[in-house]
């Protein structure tokens, strides 16, 4: 049996076609590109991945041969997996912000770790937010619509998505910044309120202490309200994780 260059082409682009895709996709994706998850797992699972897609999706086109267009073209499905990622981004980072917010708000923002998944100090609360951000996005069942919009994208070929529709994913930083302001809304009302109080009762009481009786008052008092608001974590990633699918719609190839 003699192999042709073009049959073997046609055999791995089937492969590498949905491999760089989901390769771009681990870059940038909630959970997946974490780096707690080491470089030979996330590999591995890119392939597990692609062979099931090589198995299902039909008539993908085969791999250049040249060298400048497979380059070109693995840079452009690795892009395209990327963009896709960041958009579903937006889920743990809108509810991470929230965490950074209401830190800011009540004068927790001193408090950082060293994470490996940071690249620097961050603070605590923002750990934390982040933390309840991916397990709502799983919750949500994020990852798995995340990976069937990725199959759907190549309901039309290798083809990406014009750059028109990728406009949709600026508008997704609005989204972002509301979610998270609207999470901390609560202990941004409580911190002002506290700190109206203990200014108040400092200006009729001058040997009040603000440092011994303010601070610890404001903290304990945002960190009570922001326990008691996490039960509004699960919806907002199930709200976040809706309207990021929307927009992944958009951003999918249409004929």
């Amino acid at each position: 049996m003699v192999l042709s260059e073009a049959n073997v082409m046609l055999w791995l682009g089937h492969f590498l076609w949905p491999f760089l895709r989901i390769t771009g996709l681990f870059l940038t994706a909630p959970l997946y590109s974490s780096p707690l998850i080491p470089g030979m797992v996330k590999s591995l699972m890119a392939a597990g991945f692609a062979a099931c897609l090589a198995l299902w999706l039909p008539n993908l086109p085969p791999f250049p041969a040249d060298a400048p267009a497979a380059i070109f073209a693995a840079m452009t499905q690795i892009a395209y997996g990327a963009l896709l990622g960041i958009t579903m981004q937006i889920v743990v980072a809108a509810i991470s912000s929230a965490g950074e917010i209401a830190g800011l708000a009540m004068g927790l923002s001193f408090a950082e770790l060293q994470f490996r998944q940071s690249a620097g100090a961050t603070p605590v609360l923002y750990d934390i937010m982040v933390w309840a951000g991916l397990l709502g996005f799983m919750a949500a069942g994020g990852p798995i619509w995340m990976f069937a919009a990725l199959a759907h994208s190549f309901a039309h070929g290798i083809t990406v998505a014009p750059l028109s529709s990728w406009v949709a994913l600026s508008m997704l930083g609005g989204t972002l910044f509301s979610t998270a302001v609207a999470l901390a809304l609560p202990v941004l009302a409580v911190s002002l309120a506290v700190n109206v109080t203990v200014g108040l009762a400092t200006v009729f009481a001058p040997s009040l202490n603000l440092l011994s009786i303010g601070f610890p008052l404001l903290i304990l008092a945002g960190l009570w309200v922001m326990l008691a608001s996490l039960p509004a974590v699960g919806p907002a990633a199930a709200h976040l994780t809706d309207i990021c699918m929307r927009t992944l719609t958009v951003m999918l190839p249409h004929e």
